[in-house]
């Protein structure tokens, strides 16, 4: 077992036992995927499962809204966790939490017991993203963070995009219970390369964790209001993405692979220009990122108001495209917020990870189910007033950080 271990952590370690960060970048970037998958990779099944699982389709929809609940409180707690104990201590627990989970839902028989097993699950898997921008803001440089946070943002539109079909491919060959197994087991592989992995510059405090701490916390990074600005943008954006999701493609398409076409195409334009982000940040820096992501959201901004003085009913292809747009956008400008409001919060880095993501997944949830009440114009318009001002907060933030910086230098010199 021991040697299994060694070679295992060999995938992530060079021969000299020192860190790889391209290879903890890419392990990162699969094991947030697979805590992703988990949400998606069983609705093709849902059917068969609640006849197993002696329920109905409705009833089965709680499965989701447990995994959501266990989520936000996972991630609530995480940050501060981490931020006392380091990433090791943490995420060692989460991942062997988040095993049984999935071991539950594999054995499940009843209802019940899986919806009780997703909960668990979801409480361990939700601390993997926050462990992984902690790890990122220790080992990488800040060059190499800006890529790295680029490749992270990946993980949900990969998870989401291939996730259904391979839940799909295991159902017919197997059981949806493989799936289960499946994530358990990457999980397993995910556990033994954490503990590989050893933690470089982590602040620990041996101090017990409280609730005072806890509020403690979160009120070092919620006064912080250039923080709160850049850890809402994120939010902002997925909120109109998911607007448009979960709404326009039911509205123009026909059928099942016509739905999973809309809403893939968007996700593929973000993954390909994340790679294209990349590439910028690297050889021109994170300034030019950022004003590439604006500069698509004023074409966003222009092509809406183009649609909505010439055409009074928007077809799918202008939708498709104003959602292509919006992703592009989104992946030259989430990365940047998201490294400035960890920059901004850096004392208590791990707590401002958390908010960033609690902010983003409260922002969703709301945005899905207003969308849920109002007409597929009403739903556009309000997708593109958010997209309007998580621009707006950028620009505007962007300047007055400028101005600050100006004045110090005044003052210095």
């Amino acid at each position: 077992m021991k040697q299994v271990i060694e070679k295992l952590g060999n995938a992530i370690l060079k021969r000299d036992g020192k860190l790889s960060n391209h290879r903890i970048a890419v392990f990162l970037l699969l094991m947030n995927i697979v805590t992703s998958a988990s949400v998606s990779i069983y609705i093709p099944s849902m059917k068969q499962m609640a006849i197993d699982l002696q329920t109905t389709n409705e009833m089965m929809q709680m499965t989701i809204v447990a995994h959501l609940i266990g989520e936000f409180f996972g991630r609530v707690f995480s940050g501060p966790l981490i931020n006392l104990r380091g990433v090791k201590s943490v995420i060692v627990p989460a991942l062997i939490l988040s095993m049984l989970g999935h071991f539950g839902c594999c054995i499940s028989t009843g209802l019940p017991l899986f919806i009780c097993m997703r909960f668990t699950q979801a409480i361990g898997a939700s601390v993997i993203y926050i462990a992984s921008l902690s790890i990122i803001n220790d080992l990488f440089n800040e060059k190499e963070k800006a890529g790295v946070v680029g490749l992270l943002e990946l993980y949900q539109p990969i998870a989401w995009i291939i996730s259904p079909f391979v839940g799909a491919v295991f159902a017919e060959v197997g059981n949806w219970r493989l799936s289960f197994f499946v994530l358990m087991v990457a999980q397993i592989i995910g556990l033994v390369l954490f503990h590989s992995c050893p933690e470089k510059d982590k602040r620990k405090n041996s101090s017990k964790f409280s609730v005072k701490h806890l509020i403690r916390d979160y009120k070092v990074v919620l006064k912080n209001s250039y923080f709160v600005i850049y850890a809402l943008i994120p939010g902002l954006f997925a909120g109109g993405y998911m607007i448009f999701a979960t709404s326009c493609p039911f509205i123009f398409a026909n059928n099942s692979a016509d739905i999973a076409l809309f809403s893939a195409v968007p996700l593929l334009f973000y993954v390909i220009c994340t790679f294209i982000y990349r590439y910028v940040v690297k050889h021109y820096g994170l300034r030019l990122s950022k004003w590439l992501g604006i500069i698509a959201y004023l074409i966003f901004g222009a092509y809406v108001f183009y649609l909505s003085v010439y055409q009074m009913e928007w077809s799918a292809f202008s939708l498709l495209g104003l959602m292509c747009i919006q992703c592009v956008g989104s992946a030259f400008l989430v990365p940047v917020s998201v490294l400035k409001a960890l920059e901004s919060a850096s004392e208590v880095a791990s707590v401002g990870a958390s908010t960033v993501v609690v902010f983003r997944n409260i922002i969703m949830s709301v945005c899905i189910s207003i969308s849920a009440k109002f007409s597929g114009n009403i739903v556009t318009i309000m997708a593109c007033v958010f997209m309007t001002v998580a621009t707006i907060l950028m620009l505007v933030t962007t300047r007055r950080v400028i101005k600050i910086r100006k004045r110090r230098q005044q003052k210095k010199s």
